[in-house]
């Protein structure tokens, strides 16, 4: 694909002298040059190979079309064009619509050869240098993508097929960044016993998500595979967790861990768990819902930290939720607090189809915000 510069102008003679100054130049930087003599040709030269397009320089003053609404109607179909003014005329009107076209040079009639070419050098730099962060950029984002992929992959829980409980589990990491903080799974201890693990880790994208497959690598195979469910105890674990984080993190103190963990006992019908400054989980039974108010500090701030075991008493149709404070915290940005109330949004979103798409779009209308700004998970365990 040949590197192209084009000069529209109504006057032979003008584009006869631009293609011979510049024919030098043009073979040394390996571009070609195309000339039209008027607006309505160059549209037609461009609209034929677009892409081979670097720079498009016109005159201001000419026949059928100005060169200003030329540039505007490039700049409207082809942005990535670079646009040069080359005129005689200092029509305002005329030179603020170029200016609106985002012309990169304005260059006066008659022009210093020199000067001609720096600026062509110029806007061609300013054109391979876009395309070249461009390619950057995509490059980032299919990067961000499988990322997000392996993410999803990796820590994508096998929900535990039961008759007694009912797993639902959803993520939604930052818009355009496709991975995240939140680290989320459900763990069958046996006998009708089920570890729910809900954590989220400061930040966005491919650092915050790195920690939550560091976690998936240790959590499972270093304790929850020891364990006696019987006698497991979440506190506990956190304990240990906020040891092991506190030596792999040490390197990194400015990273928060926030994590919540709960043993759900299906036959005895008792919800054990401790938190370690994550949000509250959320009990909904037919009083409505109620946050399940036990904290401890976050992980791998310090060590030899005890955490406590809560114990709550369930029922038939009782519906457990676990959430990242991304979904409450949409169009909080200013403000001191959450955007939203965790028991307005469940209050009015009753368990059923699709419930956490529905938990997810009563956050936003609730909120007032087009999208949310943090990661969101919701785990929820639904007892029959």
């Amino acid at each position: 694909m040949t590197d192209t510069i084009l000069f529209v102008d109504d006057e032979p003679g003008i584009l006869n002298s631009l293609k011979r100054e510049l024919h030098d130049w043009a073979r040394e930087s390996q571009i070609r040059i195309l000339t039209a003599p008027s607006a309505r040709e160059g549209l037609k030269l461009v609209e034929a190979e677009a892409d081979r397009f670097m720079v498009i320089v016109s005159d201001l003053k000419m026949p059928e079309m100005k060169g200003s609404d030329f540039l505007l109607e490039v700049d409207r179909r082809w942005p990535k064009i670079v646009t040069v003014l080359l005129t005689g005329f200092s029509e305002t009107q005329e030179l603020m619509k170029a200016v609106k076209a985002g012309i990169f040079s304005y260059i006066l009639k008659p022009w210093e050869p020199d000067y001609l070419r720096s600026e062509l050098v110029k806007a061609v730099e300013s054109y391979r240098m876009h395309r070249q962060n461009e390619a950057y950029a995509n490059t980032m984002l299919d990067e961000l993508r499988w990322a997000g992929e392996m993410q999803r992959a990796v820590l994508k829980p096998n929900l535990q097929t039961s008759d007694g409980v009912e797993f639902r589990s959803s993520y939604r990491p930052v818009p355009g960044l496709f991975c995240g903080g939140d680290y989320y799974d459900v763990i069958s201890m046996g006998a009708d016993r089920y570890l729910l693990l809900l954590g989220d880790v400061a930040g966005h994208g491919v650092r915050a998500a790195f920690v939550t497959l560091m976690l998936k690598a240790i959590i499972y195979p270093e304790y929850v595979r020891l364990a006696t469910a019987k006698s497991f105890s979440p506190a506990a674990f956190l304990s240990w967790l906020n040891e092991r984080l506190k030596f792999e993190l040490r390197q990194t103190s400015d990273l928060i861990v926030t994590f919540m963990a709960g043993l759900l006992d299906r036959q005895a019908m008792i919800f054990t768990y401790a938190n370690a400054g994550h949000n509250h989980p959320v009990l909904i039974t037919d009083a409505g819902p109620r946050e399940l108010p036990v904290s401890g500090p976050g992980l791998g701030f310090a060590g030899s930290v005890t955490y406590i075991d809560k114990k709550e008493t369930l029922s038939a149709g009782d519906v457990l939720l676990l959430y990242t404070d991304g979904l409450v915290e949409a169009g909080a940005k200013g403000n001191d607090g959450p955007a939203v109330s965790v028991r307005d949004i469940l209050s009015v979103t009753p368990y059923g189809a699709e419930y956490h798409k529905r938990i997810l779009e009563t956050a936003l209308e609730r909120s007032g915000a087009p999208d949310f700004e943090d990661d969101v998970t919701l785990l929820t365990a639904r007892l029959e």
